[in-house]
This record gives C-alpha cells, sequence and structure tokens, in this order.
C-alpha cells in the first residue's frame, strides 16, 4: 500500500531506501507553497548585514485525511498546528555534495 504524498516543493523529493534504491519519486509542485519573509536589517557585525526575519504563513491545502504534504522546513516551522507536514531528512548527496534525495521524511513535533 502507498501513503499518498503531495509534494509541496519546487523540486523534485525522490526518496532512496537504506540500499540506496529508489523507491518514490514526488514531481516537483506546479505551483510550490513558500512563505513570505520580511526583513529588516538591525545591524552590523565586522561590516556583515544583520537581519531580523519574521517568517508569515504559507498557503496550504486543506488537510485531507490519509494525505501527507511534503513541504520546506519553513513552511513546516510557519505552521505547527499541522500534523501532516513532511521535510526530507536523512539527505542523500552525489558525489560533488549535490542533494539527490533523502532516506526519510520528518515531521515537526508541536
Amino acid at each position: 500500500m502507498r501513503v499518498p504524498l503531495v509534494n509541496l516543493t519546487p523540486h523534485e523529493v525522490t526518496i532512496f531506501d537504506s540500499d540506496d534504491r529508489v523507491v518514490v519519486r514526488c514531481p516537483a509542485a506546479a505551483k510550490p507553497v513558500r512563505v513570505a519573509v520580511d526583513r529588516c536589517e538591525i545591524g552590523r557585525i565586522g561590516g556583515i548585514p544583520v537581519f531580523s526575519e519574521d517568517y508569515g504563513r504559507a498557503l496550504l491545502p486543506a488537510p485531507a485525511l490519509g494525505v501527507w504534504y511534503i513541504v520546506s522546513s519553513a513552511v513546516a516551522l510557519a505552521h505547527p498546528e499541522r500534523s501532516d507536514l513532511l521535510v526530507p531528512t536523512d539527505l542523500v548527496r552525489s558525489s560533488d555534495g549535490t542533494i539527490v534525495g533523502c532516506k526519510a521524511l520528518g515531521r515537526r513535533n508541536g
């Protein structure tokens, strides 16, 4: 039985098993979900700008029974009330360090 996963990120999410075989490919979202960030420079440290950042809310689909949504960490953090949001974790990288997928999905405890 396959669990319904809906990818709301702008990138394909490839999930590998423990033997590095692809088990799921979730295509990138046509309209990715993002959070707005309000940034305000609050100072400088050695000439490097330091910003205060306030994250807004994302326009998410309504929860649906049995459906899990793959989102960015920023989206998950902006919505602690949602238990149906998952983020890629245990990342898999190519030999040059590029992220090519993950081995697990994580859920925010909140």
